[in-house]
């Protein structure tokens, strides 16, 4: 990965983003541009790699049908430990956890603003409609006697 970021900072633009396009993901090539090149050479070395980690994978936050079960978590913040008894969907088919930026904004949550953005597709590999994740937030997640930094 050290090497692409290397090959994408010495070429020339137009060949940095062919270089670009063959390690990224095949439904992420269309983000393959001079300005994700130009954002990319502007970063520090472990922000260039963990972007290009994103990039080589494709990123799904569910997937179509009825593989989803509601359940009852408690959800405490890290930095206040301000906690929240929600009910949270678990989609069977999803690969990440997200949460609802109306929750975020309305609690006053704060957040971390991502290195780079980043695109999700849906299950059938198209771009979802909505804005690209920008910010992160951690928190623990308990379902029980379980509990988990998510």
């Amino acid at each position: 990965m050290e090497w692409i970021a290397k090959k994408i900072m010495e070429e020339d633009e137009r060949e940095a983003i062919e270089i670009l396009k063959v390690w990224t993901h095949r439904s992420k090539r269309e983000e393959c541009t001079i300005d994700k090149v130009q954002e990319l050479n502007e970063m520090m070395d472990n922000e260039v790699i963990i972007a290009l980690k994103a990039l080589e994978e494709p990123y799904i936050l569910w997937k179509l049908g009825d593989k989803q079960l509601d359940i009852r978590v408690k959800l405490t913040t890290t930095d206040t430990r301000k906690m929240f008894y929600k009910k949270a969907l678990i989609d069977l088919g999803c690969s990440s956890l997200c949460i609802s930026q109306k929750f975020i904004q309305e609690n006053h949550l704060k957040t971390h603003k991502l290195f780079l953005p980043i695109t999700y597709y849906n299950a059938d590999g198209s771009t979802n409609k909505n804005e690209s994740i920008t910010e992160t937030i951690e928190m623990h997640m308990s379902i029980g006697d379980h509990e988990e930094l998510i």
